[in-house]
């Protein structure tokens, strides 16, 4: 069972990259809501550990879930990751929020955004070091 659970260290953490980031100011500039979440489940997709995933929260579940994102870090998956570390990929989770002309969506993984990571953090910036 995902037993899901607010977590508002990441909620302050990405509130810090949203303020500082430039990449990240349209985010700033919304009125957009996020509600950031822990989890104690070992979530794998195609073999591969996911670290975190970000959600658009459907009109359906809005009664239910107040906001208009979920931001979600798999604790297991991320077991001795540094600050830094979560910085990065809380920053990677906040690029995938999307808003086009008071839309909201997913933006897909994009070439450009992980190439700014890499340049950015290397390419081993979730590796835990032993």
């Amino acid at each position: 069972m995902d037993n899901r659970k607010v977590n508002d260290t990441y909620r302050l953490i990405a509130e810090e990259l949203i303020e500082e980031m430039p990449e990240l100011e349209y985010i700033k500039n919304s009125e957009v809501s996020i509600i950031y979440l822990s989890s104690e489940h070992k979530k794998t997709s195609s073999g591969k550990f996911t670290l975190g995933q970000c959600e658009k929260v459907s009109d359906k579940y809005k009664w239910a879930i107040p906001c208009d994102y979920t931001i979600t870090v798999f604790e297991p998956n991320i077991e001795g990751f540094t600050e830094e570390q979560i910085k990065i990929l809380l920053f990677h989770e906040l690029l995938h929020i999307g808003i086009e002309d008071n839309k909201y969506f997913i933006r897909p993984h994009d070439l450009e955004d992980f190439k700014m990571i890499i340049d950015r953090y290397g390419v081993n910036w979730n590796e835990v070091d032993d």
